[in-house]
């Protein structure tokens, strides 16, 4: 039997003061995978801090927000202080152009966590609405109210199809495998040629749920792929198809080497950093210096989808087979071939020398196994309140 520990939803987090200037941080992205972690660490560390939040599914920015911190409250049996929430979308510039005088006032420094992870799209739609136009916007307020301190989370995956990638290269000749890198690193050389007074620039691979709770704001990348093969399972009776087999129908080997990362620890070496200003101005690569082979990663995928997942009964009479679940998995999932192929080895230096005291967690099959079960559990993000929180 597979042990599965549970752990405390959130971790407790220390609410001392270490913030005292009166100027707001600007987040976008608040409701992000790392931005609902930024938010959370910037406002219990006493920062105030102003986001950016369009309206969704019939709900407010505000009420967005106030749904994220709501449920970090209900957990950590406290109240947190609001943002001030700013509703509006990247793409568009009337939010922005009502509040110049705002920002100008108010507003020191920007953390932009906006981004699109769509893999494929021409530059009139996703990934470059978000990831190149949305940069424009925020570049133009910075311009209009004079904010001279930026903060842009950027990914390792500028790197494109270098073997080897350093913190202080950026575009040098490499090709990109999709359209969310190309967004991605005209993004980063847009921001690099605005002429920031100070300008600290954060790359992390691939990012995965907190390594100690479980907990993720949003289900893609590794996620969409577990999602995956957790609803065609359901269809087929254990046992009819493998690791291997997945492997192979994507036509890798299980050599390919991925770089992941929890996002409890991305948060902490970021935090850590924007609070410390004698670290500002540098490119740090947040990933991890241990990263794991595919076959591993997938055969961990294979254990908890075994587990966890409803198969066919046997008795079942219309059931599909291997040659089904190929044709389905690998049609899905090739939007996705090129980001699981092999990773860079990423040069990680400069964040090494700022927090010595924050090595990466090793992610290994015990730690995905929780992961992934977690995800199956909350039914990929759906009732995370309902889970029994001990």
């Amino acid at each position: 039997m597979i042990s599965f520990n549970q752990r405390p939803f959130f971790q407790h987090i220390s609410t001392s003061r270490v913030n005292s200037g009166s100027g707001f941080v600007f987040l976008t992205g608040a409701t992000g995978m790392l931005g609902t972690y930024f938010l959370h660490h910037l406002l219990t560390k006493g920062y105030r801090v102003a986001v950016l939040v369009r309206p969704s599914h019939g709900n407010s920015g505000r009420k967005r927000i106030d749904s994220l911190l709501s449920l970090w409250e209900e957990n950590e049996g406290r109240e947190l202080p609001r943002p001030v929430v700013i509703e509006g979308d990247l793409s568009e510039k009337e939010w922005m152009k009502e509040r110049i005088s705002w920002f100008s006032r108010n507003v020191e420094t920007i953390i932009h966590s906006a981004a699109s992870l769509v893999f494929y799209g021409n530059e009139n739609n996703e990934p470059y609405v978000t990831n190149l136009k949305g940069i424009q916007t925020v570049l133009e307020l910075c311009e209009k109210a004079k904010i001279q301190k930026f903060h842009h989370i950027s990914t390792a995956y500028v790197a494109g199809s270098k073997r080897k990638f350093m913190e202080n290269e950026c575009d040098v000749g490499q090709n990109f495998r999709n359209d969310y890198e190309k967004s991605k690193i005209k993004a980063e050389k847009t921001v690099r040629d605005f002429g920031f007074n100070s300008l600290t620039v954060y790359r992390p691979s691939i990012v995965i749920g907190d390594s100690q709770t479980g907990y993720s704001a949003t289900f893609s990348g590794i996620y969409a792929a577990l999602k995956l093969v957790h609803t065609l399972v359901s269809r087929l009776p254990l046992g009819t198809t493998s690791a291997q087999f997945a492997l192979r129908a994507m036509g890798m080997k299980g050599h390919e080497m991925k770089n992941l990362v929890p996002v409890d620890w991305v948060t902490n070496v970021l935090i850590h950093i924007f609070s410390h200003e004698e670290f500002h101005g540098k490119t740090y690569h947040l990933t991890n210096p241990k990263p794991m082979k595919m076959m591993e990663l997938a055969q961990t995928m294979q254990e908890v989808v075994e587990y966890y997942s409803q198969f066919l009964p046997e008795s079942e009479l219309k059931r599909y087979d291997e040659n089904w679940f190929s044709i389905n998995f690998t049609g899905q999932m090739k939007l996705f071939r090129a980001y699981l192929g092999q990773d860079a080895l990423f040069d990680s230096r400069n964040t090494q020398e700022a927090v010595p005291h924050l090595p990466c967690p090793r992610v290994d099959s015990a730690m995905l196994r929780f992961l992934f079960h977690r995800a199956i559990e909350s039914r990929f993000g759906k009732c995370w309140k309902k889970l029994e929180l001990v």
